[in-house]
């Protein structure tokens, strides 16, 4: 079973394709603005690298966000795309909980820093969100991270990230959208 992970939230695009619940082949391409011209052509680097035509793969998995907003929109219009015209299942994954599953403890809370602030989830021990997520402007981030236990700087093993999503239910991949915390945030006044 071939599943192609998808990921274009933060500056990298991150393509790994997975045989059965081991990484196969993974291309981690540093893109600051080009994730557009960059992502479909690694899929197929990755694709072809691995002897895998498209319509091998089974499963989709997408990081919807939070992070970069095109880079979100772009992972999860390709994933949708495939998962459509493959009939596959796709499943999602938001890059807090990616961060969240890859450290151990109770009562965690994880961030992605931008250049003006930071995206903030907290999570149980069990990995389950504790509360939304929420975006902070440089200033009330930097308060945040002195008075909390931040975790920005965290090793991820992907194969870990595979057996939790896979347990997931697959979506129908018309309801698949990115995750925009800062305009939710924005929307709710914070």
């Amino acid at each position: 079973m071939f599943t192609l992970f998808i990921d274009t939230h933060d500056k990298n695009v991150l393509i790994i394709l997975f045989k059965d619940n081991h990484i196969l082949k993974m291309e981690n391409v540093e893109s600051p603005s080009r994730h557009s011209e960059i992502t479909m052509p690694t899929i197929d680097k990755v694709l072809k690298e691995s002897n895998v035509d498209v319509t091998e793969l089974n499963n989709i998995i997408v990081v919807n966000g939070p992070g970069s907003f095109t880079g979100e929109r772009i992972a999860v219009t390709i994933g949708k795309t495939i998962a459509y015209s493959l009939n596959i299942p796709i499943r999602t994954i938001d890059s807090l909980s990616i961060l969240a599953l890859n450290v151990d403890g109770d009562n965690k809370i994880v961030a992605l820093e931008d250049r003006n602030g930071a995206f903030v989830g907290k999570f149980d021990k069990n990995n389950k969100q504790v509360d939304e997520f929420s975006y902070m402007n440089k200033s009330t981030y930097q308060q945040f991270k002195e008075d909390n236990n931040v975790l920005t700087d965290v090793d991820i093993d992907y194969e870990k990230v595979y057996d939790f999503v896979m347990k997931l239910s697959p979506q129908n991949a018309h309801s698949v959208k990115p995750l925009y915390v800062k305009g939710i945030s924005a929307l709710n006044g914070r």
